[in-house]
């Protein structure tokens, strides 16, 4: 039994490492900067192109001005602005084989595939951290002084709520996908492969992955910084989670799961499509301000019990090894 124990104890700790290591082993050997720089812009300019093209042939066929459908206020339109990004996905399919010499399903990780427990585990961790963190605004609204707390209301009928289920679920994994693919499974393979520093790999990624979030029509300039500092630390975390677990599986969780949790609460105006309720409340506020860094804080905070979690369980491993 003993015996058994420690056999069990090395094997999981050779391949932790292995798998550790071997995430980003796909990008060898076409690691040249340039290799990577090219593949970024023809990435963007794919999603761009893809852009235009889904907009313009989505107004014409439902008769109405591209502009009317961006802000993805009705269910037809929210399908519009998630279907943009299979500009990603095409652009990975011509970038890896044409620059790398390798495959879209390189971006998983060793098993070339996507780990599904760890994406049930990454979605059902940001389910239940948006369901505490409205949790928590319902309480804060009692406090909060009259015209200042948010307001909740059911937009749309149930019954065709339900209708739109389904297709709103496969349009949001096509979009969060599109994005981990790209930040998180090209970006970081390629970085990690040709630089050591945390900061080339995760951190410079990230920031671009948290620019591409300033929007300060919708917020205002204080709160559209918010929102870069938000995105930015999640993105900083995933690249960290993806390198830990070695494969793409939970990060893409997580990510689908903070954004699915829309269809149930979106925010009223803000790509409020496929929501049965959406939260109102004024976007440029010092609420919502609070609201942004708040959830980065319970981000950070889960995160450093994982990471914690994960060290001991390493530790454990180790020390079972060598007794």
């Amino acid at each position: 039994m003993l015996v058994t124990r420690r056999t069990s104890f090395m094997l999981r700790s050779e391949n932790a490492e292995r798998m550790m290591q071997d995430f980003w082993a796909p990008a060898f050997p076409k690691v040249q900067i340039w290799r990577t720089t090219l593949g970024l812009i023809l990435l963007f300019g794919a999603f761009f192109a893809g852009t235009a093209g889904v907009f313009l042939l989505a107004a014409r066929l439902i008769g109405t001005d591209p502009g009317a459908m961006l802000g993805g206020g009705s269910p037809a339109d929210a399908s519009v602005f998630f279907a943009t990004f299979i500009g990603f996905h095409v652009g990975l399919l011509i970038v890896l084989p044409l620059l790398h010499r390798r495959g879209y399903f390189s971006l998983f990780g060793p098993t070339r595939r996507l780990n599904l427990r760890h994406f049930a585990i990454g979605t059902a961790t940001t389910l239940s951290l948006a369901a505490l963190l409205y949790g928590v605004m319902f309480v804060e609204r009692v406090f909060l002084p009259d015209g200042m707390e948010p307001t909740v209301r059911q937009i749309r009928p149930v019954s065709e709520w339900v209708v739109w289920l389904l297709p709103a679920i496969a349009l949001i994994f096509f979009q969060t996908f599109a994005e981990e693919a790209l930040f998180r499974g090209y970006l970081l393979q390629q970085l990690r492969a040709r630089f050591r520093s945390v900061f080339i790999w995760a951190v410079l990624p990230s920031l671009i992955f948290g620019f591409l979030h300033f929007d300060v029509a919708t917020y205002g300039t204080v709160n559209a910084l918010a929102y870069v500092v938000n995105t930015t630390t999640t993105g900083i975390l995933l690249c960290l989670i993806t390198i830990r677990t070695g494969n793409l599986g939970a990060a893409a969780g997580l990510h689908f799961g903070n954004n699915a949790a829309l269809i149930a609460i979106g925010i009223d105006g803000n790509l409020d499509g496929f929501s049965l309720f959406v939260v109102g409340m004024e976007l440029g506020s010092g609420y919502t301000a609070w609201s942004i860094l708040s959830q980065t804080a319970f981000t950070l905070v889960l995160f450093t019990l994982w990471w914690l979690w994960m060290n001991r369980r390493d530790k454990i491993a180790k020390a079972g090894v060598a007794a």
